[in-house]
């Protein structure tokens, strides 16, 4: 809509109930993108006055972090630098030829939507590309935690992505994770993970110890 209409910052979106109608979706599916796009700083929301197209020049991405269940960003990716490569690593001996197959495509897509200048399809990889992870993981509990805490981390996933110029670096690091997977290195592809995310934190201006 934003696009095919032209339309500008400032300018009026329809409220959420509006678009439940508009494109006959659940109210989670609409949450949830208007979620994304306000991650992402394409939109923003207005208490009860409503949605309505961002500007985000002049803004750094942690300036759209929510505080999810007061958690601040720099705890969120504290958290993930342990815990996903950990689950990489239970997930290493189950992956498939068509499970590293979906990976490269995930990484590869991401790719092409930053070249492209596409937020929206980018962070949509993005999280296929760890979800893959986590489902050949094989750990209920790993999953569980993921569950609990899916929000908080998929949107440390998307809010770098305000700056869509970097973008393709975070493509580039999904293909090194593929990579290492690919040569049958498990410890190279850790590795590769934990450099993903600590680099993540760094585009929200975050250094991670």
């Amino acid at each position: 809509m934003i696009c095919d209409q032209g339309l500008k910052p400032g300018d009026a979106l329809p409220s959420q109930r509006e678009l439940v109608t508009l494109l006959q979706a659940s109210r989670p599916s609409v949450r949830e993108g208007v979620s994304m796009l306000e991650m992402l700083g394409i939109i923003r929301v207005e208490g009860r006055r409503g949605l309505f197209v961002a500007n985000g020049d002049g803004q750094r991405p942690i300036d759209f972090w929510p505080f999810h269940k007061g958690y601040d960003l720099r705890e969120v990716y504290q958290f993930r630098i342990g815990f996903e490569p950990d689950a990489l690593a239970l997930a290493f001996s189950r992956l498939t030829s068509d499970a590293l197959q979906r990976l490269r495509h995930h990484a590869e897509a991401l790719m092409i939507a930053a070249r492209q200048g596409n937020a929206v399809v980018a962070a949509e990889q993005d999280t296929a590309f760890h979800d893959v992870i986590f489902e050949y993981c094989g750990n209920r509990i790993f999953l569980d935690i993921r569950s609990h805490l899916s929000k908080a981390m998929k949107d440390s996933q998307w809010v770098p992505m305000v700056i869509i110029e970097r973008v393709g670096d975070t493509a580039r690091e999904h293909l090194a994770i593929v990579d290492a997977l690919e040569a049958g290195n498990c410890a190279d592809a850790c590795a590769a993970l934990r450099d993903h995310i600590h680099a993540a934190a760094l585009r929200c201006d975050l250094h991670l110890t």
